[in-house]
Order: structure tokens, then sequence, then C-alpha cells
């Protein structure tokens, strides 16, 4: 089985356009902020799990379709979900710990993109979704 989590936009027309513009993609499609989440640190695998678990620890209501789980969310909720996912990993976190392919770590960079993106583009006054499945 496999599993991948991201954010959903609806409620956010402005970034929905620039996203359809082209402002977040290299020419190649959108790129990883948009797609979803770097892969989950340790014994982690499914996504659905982990979403399930954070928005029962923090009292958010949640839809659970089997195979699909979303979430509707503020900013800062999204914030708190990456920081309980990744919580300082040493993966993500101790560049002596981080995997690399050709010299880039690659998870370390992917989580970096995705806290910058949600800091700066995602609006605190709207609603998101994040969103998980497995398959």
């Amino acid at each position: 089985s496999e599993s991948r989590c991201w954010i959903t936009y609806k409620s956010d027309r402005s970034l929905q356009s620039r996203i359809a513009q082209g402002a977040f993609s290299d020419g190649g499609g959108a790129y990883i902020p948009i797609n979803g989440f770097p892969a989950p640190p340790g014994n982690l695998r499914f996504w659905t799990g982990i979403l399930k678990t954070w928005c029962g620890k923090n009292g958010i209501k949640f839809v659970d379709d089997g195979l699909n789980v979303s979430a509707r969310v503020k900013k800062n909720q999204i914030e708190d979900f990456i920081e309980y996912v990744y919580a300082r990993d040493p993966f993500y976190f101790e560049p002596a710990k981080m995997l690399t392919w050709k010299g880039r770590a690659y998870l370390a960079n992917s989580l970096t993109d995705l806290r910058a993106f949600v800091a700066k583009e995602l609006n605190p006054r709207l609603w998101y979704e994040i969103e998980a499945d497995e398959w």
C-alpha cells in the first residue's frame, strides 16, 4: 500500500489563480509544496492514520471515507500538523543524518519548501483542508 498527504486550497481563490497561472511551476507541473507532504519520518507509514490521530489529539473534526481522510483547518493548524509529524526528526533537521541523493538533502529540502510555502502563501483568515489517502 501507498499513502500521501496534501493541502487543498478550495477557499483561497487568489492562491488557486496563482497556481493555475503557473506561479509555483517550473514548467513541468506544480512544485512539491502544492503536490504533497514529504514522506513521514520513522515508523509513520500511512498518512490517513497520522491525520486521524492528530485530529483526535487536537479536537479537530475529520471526514473518514475509508481510504481517504480530510480535515478542515486554518493556516496555524497546518503549521501545527507539520510540526506534529516531523517534530525535529533527525532525517529532516540534523545535517549529518539527512538522507541525500546526488548531494541534495531531498527530504529536508522538501520539508523546508513546504514550511515556507505554508508560512508565506496561505491566508490565516481562510479555511483549507489537509487530505490524506492510501491505495
